[in-house]
């Protein structure tokens, strides 16, 4: 099958250049430094966090292999305006500034800038409509799109590895305190399973009908 081009795009960025491996909790970008460079991840998956408001840190997305990153800054000549946080390890090929901007006219690179704002567009009407949900229909909302974009198909369900409860809250505009009886109405339904940096969502399908009772009842 022929690649598309926005991964024309990709292997654009990639000729020439190794992956740079990087760790859970390495930030990848931090907001206010200076964009020198564009990120293209090869595996791993980090979150774009916004500078703390009001002592939280709201977290914008969640993205995995192939996801351009950084390019805002490098094409406006701005700072940095979010971090990049690993939450798990992978690698990511790193593009100086000057020669992403040399690729500007490639017709795969514009394929990929266009891919790359409108899945940004689609996360941020995403979280627009969790905030009109009940808090236990927004938490499972949150944790179901998540799960289906990056999460593992297993034996016992559709597991989620690499995300706390505090990157859920913040996800959600709540604090982990206030999250706490949301999950615990969520495993008393048998909807959810929780251990350290992994949620496990039993039955998507049962997850999403809760959602939508939930939210007609808002």
């Amino acid at each position: 099958m022929d690649d598309s081009p926005a991964d024309l795009g990709r292997a654009a960025l990639r000729a020439g250049r190794r992956p740079r491996p990087f760790r859970r909790g390495e930030h990848l970008i931090t907001a206010g430094t200076r964009s020198d460079e564009v990120l293209l991840l090869e595996s791993g998956l980090v979150k774009v966090v916004l500078p703390a408001v009001g002592g939280r840190e709201p977290i914008t997305g969640l993205y995995g292999a192939g996801t351009l990153l950084g390019e805002i800054g490098v094409t406006s000549g701005g700072p940095r305006s979010a971090h990049v946080i690993v939450l798990i390890a992978g690698a990511a090929w790193h593009v100086a500034s000057s020669h992403f901007l040399a690729l500007a006219d490639d017709a795969g690179v514009r394929r990929l800038l266009e891919e790359t704002w409108r899945t940004r567009q689609r996360k941020a009407d995403e979280n627009q409509l969790r905030q009109t949900c009940t808090g236990a229909a927004r938490v499972a909302m949150c944790l179901l799109t998540w799960a289906r974009e990056f999460g593992i198909e297993t034996g016992s369900g559709l597991e989620l590895h690499g995300v706390s409860q505090q990157d859920l809250a913040h996800a959600v505009a709540m604090s982990v305190k206030s999250i706490e009886p949301f999950l615990h109405t969520l495993r008393g339904r048998g909807l959810l399973r929780t251990s350290r940096l992994c949620f496990l969502l039993p039955s998507p399908e049962r997850l999403g009908r809760f959602i939508a009772y939930a939210d007609g009842m808002n």
